[in-house]
């Protein structure tokens, strides 16, 4: 078995779309919010910040998962499964899927690291047969989610904390760590990593890609028969 890790980053890297824009379309479209369009108009700054690399992950929070007060986590929870098969399941990269298919076939260790939730990226990654899984972990108080991150969230430099951690708790130090994702925000891992490849990047990403010599992955989502 290879002493290797192989990390993916989850939105618009292993599927086309951001999984907490689709949730909150969803949620809107649910009538579980209310002011919908002001939500969305919300959330598409935040996604503008998020691209641009200014924003702040735990005001993020705060507006995300407010509006989740009122249902339970088990409410929540059978929304995020319906949402997945509404929303999600037609989005996956099959090269994402064929490359983690030919990585699990020899013995690779895979990890899916996100600066999504937990309640949506565990289920999510499992859809890749991924088990291995370091989101933002969410708080619950008197059975419902808060908005409140346990610990470090994984997000820019959080990403490179958690993994840390991670391996730490496995007791475990792989000879080679190699890192696919489309973000900028994800930078200080990619710097960090043996082995950083990008997919489907874009502005300042691609430029520092290019410049450092770093593969560039083209990934699409599958076409709809």
């Amino acid at each position: 078995m290879p002493n290797s890790l192989t990390i993916f980053d989850l939105d618009d890297t292993l599927l086309n779309g951001d999984t907490m824009a689709l949730w909150h379309q969803f949620l809107v479209d649910q009538d579980l919010i209310d002011n919908g369009e002001e939500f969305l108009d919300m959330d598409r700054q935040f996604d503008e910040q998020y691209r641009s690399g200014s924003m702040d992950i735990n005001a993020f929070l705060q507006f995300s998962l407010a509006p989740l007060g009122q249902l339970s986590a088990d409410q929540v929870d059978q929304l995020v499964q319906q949402f997945i098969d509404e929303q999600i399941k037609f989005r996956l990269y099959p090269q994402a899927k064929r490359l983690i298919e030919n990585l699990k076939e020899n013995h690779h260790h895979l990890l899916v690291i996100s600066a999504t939730v937990d309640f949506i990226v565990r289920p999510v990654a499992k859809l890749f047969g991924i088990s291995n899984v370091i989101a933002v972990n969410i708080a619950r108080q008197q059975g419902s989610y808060t908005p409140r991150a346990i610990g470090t969230p994984s997000f820019r430099e959080g990403k490179v904390v958690r993994l840390q951690q991670w391996l730490t708790t496995q007791s475990w130090q792989p000879d080679v760590l190699r890192f696919y994702s489309d973000s900028i925000n994800d930078l200080p891992l990619l710097e960090q990593v043996d082995e950083p490849y990008v997919v489907n990047p874009h502005g300042t990403l691609l430029s520092i890609a290019q410049r450092r010599s770093w593969p560039v992955i083209e990934w699409q989502q599958a076409k709809a028969s």
